[in-house]
């Protein structure tokens, strides 16, 4: 009994780091950054680009809306000079449907306009900086879009040479895309992009990713595109596994209710991009279906990142409707999820850490024993909120378990003596009811208290 609570406890503490991502993950403040402060350099910054594109009253600054650099005025060493440059975004009032990029070089203790360029979209969403072919030189990436939304969104790679007296903007790349990263996918010291696009064939949509590598100075794709799920709505994050073999994780919405996550990785010996988990006759992946308010992350920091995945039932998004016996129409089914690893020893492969039913209404989550993955099933009561564990024997559901009731506020701090067990945090509880056939199967009101984690 000892090792299973210390089982248990470990579990508990794994999960809540990642439950508690789900409540920021969609939702966290976007950093808004206004012009330099009026003083110093700063104000020199602002001027110097004033008198080259006019007062206020005339332009509109634009703010990259994810990734490192969420300011209109980006400073960064482009050129290897260890002498930051200035790259401002902006549109002008007279015609905001093009956002522009205006560069402005410190010379001689005094900033410098040297370049104005017009952009590819009306809004940038993200800027990123890397030495793609290792020349001490930097390229931009930049990510537009035409009206803010994933759909339109268009990805370009820029050199930006100020050496020679003469500035100079060279586009490499101008492709639509839907997600990218910016890694070293290969292991060879120098970073490649990794990116995500979408392509309609007689009215069907399909979807690919590909490695662009620079050689000199031109990027190219690197090795073949890989198919991918065909049903995501939208890609939401991007995250990579260093290792000897470094494997990109991203999340994809199919719709409101299911997410799923696509794996990537180099395999050196083939020369290819690998998506184990996409079944290239269906263009589906059904491995990595999980409800959609959960995304991977490392939960325990030991360097790899843990796929949700709904446990029990295949296709499941984390919440199924399943007749009840009493009303079809009453109750919906919760799934259990696991969370795994995998890799590029067992391609395909997901490896279960743990196990647990997650409650994203609530936010709440009860921890489930593996001993008890296969023979439990939960469901929600559509009218009551109420969700009930039954026992399940070779997929017929059985006898009631135990019950859990969410309540918070004042509520939460009522005694019910008709409940057996309750687990609390702040003003917020869960409480339930544990029945015979419950104990009969081994689960007991201090184990079930236990095993409830508040996100």
């Amino acid at each position: 009994m000892k090792k299973r609570i210390s089982l248990i406890a470990i579990a508990m503490v794994l999960l809540l780091g990642a439950f508690l991502l789900i409540m920021t993950r969609l939702h966290s403040p976007q950093e808004v950054l206004g012009p330099p402060n009026p003083n110093g350099e700063n104000r020199q910054l602002q001027q110097a680009f004033e008198r080259a594109v006019g007062s206020g009253t005339e332009y509109k600054l634009q703010f990259p809306a994810e990734g490192d650099y969420r300011s209109a005025y980006v400073l960064y060493d482009i050129d290897g000079d260890k002498e930051s440059e200035a790259l401002v975004f902006y549109a002008k009032t007279a015609d905001d449907s093009t956002v522009r990029v205006h560069i402005l070089d410190y010379v001689d203790e005094e900033w410098v306009s040297v370049l104005d360029e017009s952009g590819y979209g009306s809004k940038i969403d993200s800027v990123t900086f890397a030495d793609l072919n290792k020349d001490g030189a930097t390229e931009a990436i930049f990510s537009w879009s035409l009206s803010g939304t994933d759909s339109s969104r268009t990805m370009t790679v820029h050199t930006i040479d100020l050496s020679g007296g003469k500035a100079e903007f060279k586009t490499l790349s101008n492709m639509p895309y839907k997600a990218m990263g910016v890694f070293d996918m290969d292991n060879d010291g120098s970073k490649e992009i990794l990116v995500l696009w979408g392509e309609t064939s007689q009215k069907v949509q399909h979807n690919y990713a590909a490695l662009m590598k620079m050689t000199g100075k031109s990027l190219q794709q690197y090795g073949d595109e890989v198919i991918l799920d065909s049903a995501a709505s939208v890609y939401d994050g991007v995250h990579l596994q260093e290792g000897q073999t470094p494997i990109a994780f991203v999340d994809a919405l199919k719709d409101d209710n299911t997410m799923f996550t696509e794996v990537l990785w180099w395999d050196g010996a083939a020369q290819t991009l690998k998506a184990p988990f996409t079944d290239n006759a269906t263009h589906s992946n059904l491995s990595t279906l999980r409800a959609s308010a959960i995304p991977v992350r490392d939960i325990d920091n030991d360097g790899q990142i843990e796929i949700p995945v709904a446990y029990g039932y295949s296709g499941s998004s984390g919440t199924a409707t399943l007749p009840s016996r009493q009303d079809p129409d009453e109750e919906e089914r919760i799934a259990i999820n696991s969370w795994n690893v995998t890799g590029t020893a067992e391609p395909g492969v997901l490896i279960p850490k743990t196990y647990g039913m997650m409650d994203t209404t609530s936010r709440y989550v009860l921890v489930i024993d593996a001993d008890h993955r296969d023979s439990i099933r939960f469901y929600r009561n559509r009218k009551t909120g109420v969700i009930t564990a039954y026992s399940v024997t070779e997929g017929v559901r059985g006898e009631p378990l135990f019950s859990l009731v969410y309540s918070d506020g004042a509520k939460a701090k009522a005694k019910g003596s008709e409940y057996t067990f309750r687990a609390t945090q702040g003003d917020r509880s869960v409480a339930g009811t544990l029945t015979s056939a419950g104990i009969a199967a081994g689960f007991t009101n201090e184990g079930i208290q236990n095993s409830l984690v508040f996100y």
